[in-house]
């Protein structure tokens, strides 16, 4: 590709299409690299009210498998009351549960210094220099008791199957994808072929055979998978081989289907409403 000799370069406020655009990118040389995004959920708020009226929050995310404490803010009608210091330890609980070995968080040298080194938390390193003669003070607290996060891997295989514009899909009813839409398919048992297997899976899952099948792509996914969800903590890696599936049609002998077929206008669905892989086919190809 010719690079221009020159670029305009343009000065604007940041759109939510541009923040799409960079996150996007960002994600993408992550799982290049690494075969994970890093960030595994949306952000989480812990809050607490008075009737209707609002008195503090403590909103967290899971980074790279580490509890990252994002904010941390009490109304100053109700500070001085141990409010803050009880919705740290929810947010700590919280990460011990989904197997995180630390915490980590960073705060200005006005704000909860004092508050979070009372409950355990380290200065990493501090950056003075900012503004009104105040720095920045980085800190992490080791996570002692917390759940021991398993690492699951699976290669399968999964079939798109189209008709009047709209996919066939099952909705996962167990695992770490339950209850949202998959592509059938499965796992690669030994010995077995990827047509092989994904012929076995579309009798077993949804009492169908097909006459031949197309490569279409190689997609990984990764999702953390928390205690509160099953009996333990894990994270699950997932490789998938893609495949067009044509001449799909129903077994003669009315076997019985695993799981309730959907045919979906996948353009309405949501992130949260699919599995990993079936979202990055989506996001790729519509």
């Amino acid at each position: 590709m010719k690079m221009k000799s020159t670029y305009n370069i343009t000065q604007n406020p940041l759109s939510l299409e541009v923040k799409k655009m960079i996150s996007q990118g960002f994600v993408e040389h992550a799982i290049c690299q690494t075969g994970m995004d890093g960030l595994s959920d949306d952000s989480i708020s812990f809050e607490i009210f008075d009737d209707s009226s609002f008195v503090g929050s403590v909103v967290v995310q899971l980074f790279w498998g580490q509890l990252q404490i994002k904010y941390l803010f009490v109304d100053k009608k109700y500070r001085g009351k141990g409010i803050a210091r009880h919705l740290m330890h929810q947010a700590l609980e919280f990460g011990k549960v989904r197997g995180c070995q630390f915490a980590f968080l960073e705060t200005m040298s006005f704000q909860a210094l004092e508050l979070y080194q009372k409950l355990g938390f380290v200065v990493d390193f501090t950056r003075p220099g900012y503004a009104k003669n105040t720095s920045i003070h980085y800190l992490k607290k080791t996570l002692e008791g917390s759940a021991v996060s398993r690492k699951l891997a699976r290669t399968g295989v999964y079939g798109v199957a189209t008709e009047n514009e709209k996919m066939l899909l099952i909705k996962q009813d167990h695992g770490p994808y339950a209850g949202r839409f998959d592509f059938p398919g499965g796992g690669i048992e030994f010995g077995e072929t990827p047509e092989e297997a994904l012929r076995r899976e579309f009798v077993e899952e949804v009492a169908m055979s097909f006459d031949s099948i197309t490569f279409l792509s190689n997609l990984i996914a990764t999702i953390e998978v928390s205690a509160r969800k099953e009996k333990s903590a894990y994270t699950f890696f997932q490789i998938g081989m893609i495949y067009q599936v044509e001449g799909f049609r129903p077994l003669k002998n009315e076997q019985e289907a695993e799981f309730q077929l959907c045919w979906v206008d996948v353009k309405d669905l949501t992130e949260k409403e699919c599995s990993g892989l079936l979202w990055k086919f989506i996001s790729s190809s519509f």
